[in-house]
């Protein structure tokens, strides 16, 4: 396996308690990826009826895990407001889309909100919902987590390990070449994150990601507040860590501007100044919210690449001609990663087909890219 994240770490959980072989490459350390820099919060919120059926199932996979593991989840559940009645229509598509779960939304006014948390001044409030079975959680943590587990069941986890080419003959699987040595394979599951597109292309198969940062700030660690995560008008996000930090954002992504541009990186260092500046903006807006984070100091800014299929759906399945290399890369790994690592561990004990897996295959995507292009690999 490639990536240790928190899908790859979870892979490497069920594939190990299913009784496989697990070897799992990280050219880094666990969870210094995408899954670090996540915001980490459980939903099934998206239009998209399959794949929002996966998420549910999702859901109920971490209740299942939570406490064996000791994932340490915080079940709070999600709420959203909208402060004008121009903001009304889209937080009514974003509640219709549970309307047909078996976990609707249910619709709460401004004297509920506060009551919800009672040191939240949210403003006007022309309508608000409030979504019961959402929770967040430590990424890294659970990350850490599932691989603990996967190592007390044999599998061996290869750190500052990168995978540099995959060899074939007579059209197998037969290993891998790292920067630590050769590895003996007969199947790779490639949970890279960002890099998936450079490993998978070692196999000819040519997958394209969007270019796709987002910024989060993150507090030191303040007394309890809440145990909800908030949706606020003016595209703020934010929510109260296990460990009393407050993480948040005020957009989804950076603003086109000239000086955006330029971030193309998948890892960045913001010049103190800069730190400071977006780091006190966040939580300066936070704070207007939410007085009792008043005061709250920065501990880290964080800009995150998602690896986001340019659908914006997972990407999931044995490669199309290429049946003994495996794919999972999606946004939504922090959501995903459990039922991805069911779901992957049966297709890859059984040789089945996972129905629900049928709308996020890598077939969509399919296409070849030049022999010479192939990372070093060889096919005998």
């Amino acid at each position: 396996m490639v990536g240790a994240g928190i899908v790859g770490a979870s892979l490497a959980y069920h594939l190990s308690e299913a009784g496989a072989r697990v070897t799992l490459f990280e050219k880094a350390q666990p969870g210094s990826g995408a899954t670090q820099n996540s915001f980490a919060w459980l939903n099934a919120f998206v239009a998209d009826p399959r794949y929002r059926a996966l998420r549910l199932q999702s859901l109920m996979a971490y209740h299942d895990l939570d406490l064996p593991l000791k994932l340490g989840i915080v079940w709070g559940g999600y709420t959203q407001w909208a402060g004008t009645a121009a903001e009304v229509q889209s937080l009514r598509e974003s509640a219709a889309q549970m309307s047909a779960t078996p976990y609707p939304v249910r619709a709460i006014d401004a004297a509920e909100l506060i009551a919800m948390t009672p040191s939240l001044m949210p403003g006007a409030v022309a309508a608000a919902f409030f979504s019961r079975i959402d929770g967040h959680l430590n990424p890294v943590e659970v990350t850490l987590r599932f691989l603990d587990a996967a190592r007390q069941r044999g599998a061996t986890v290869m750190l500052q390990c990168e995978v540099q080419g995959l060899d074939r003959k007579q059209g197998a699987l037969t290993g891998v070449r790292t920067n630590q040595g050769y590895f003996p394979l007969d199947r790779l599951i490639v949970a890279g994150g960002v890099d998936t597109p450079s490993i998978l292309a070692m196999t000819g198969f040519d997958l394209k990601l969007r270019h796709a940062p987002g910024i989060l700030a993150h507090s030191k660690p303040t007394s309890p507040i809440t145990r909800i995560i908030f949706d606020a008008p003016g595209n703020l996000s934010f929510k109260q860590m296990a460990d009393g930090s407050i993480v948040g954002t005020d957009s989804p992504e950076p603003p086109d501007t000239a000086v955006h541009q330029g971030i193309r990186a998948r890892a960045m260092e913001f010049p103190e100044g800069l730190r400071a500046m977006h780091g006190k903006r966040i939580l300066t807006k936070i704070a207007k919210v939410l007085p009792a984070s008043r005061g709250v100091t920065l501990d880290r800014l964080t800009l995150g690449f998602r690896p986001m299929p340019l659908d914006e759906l997972p990407v999931v399945g044995a490669l199309p001609g290429v049946s003994d290399v495996h794919v999972a890369v999606t946004h939504s790994g922090v959501t995903l990663a459990p039922i991805l690592g069911r779901y992957v561990t049966q297709e890859v004990m059984t040789g089945s087909r996972a129905e629900a897996l049928e709308p996020f295959r890598p077939e969509r995507f399919a296409g070849t890219i030049p022999a010479e292009r192939r990372g070093g690999s060889t096919f005998a």
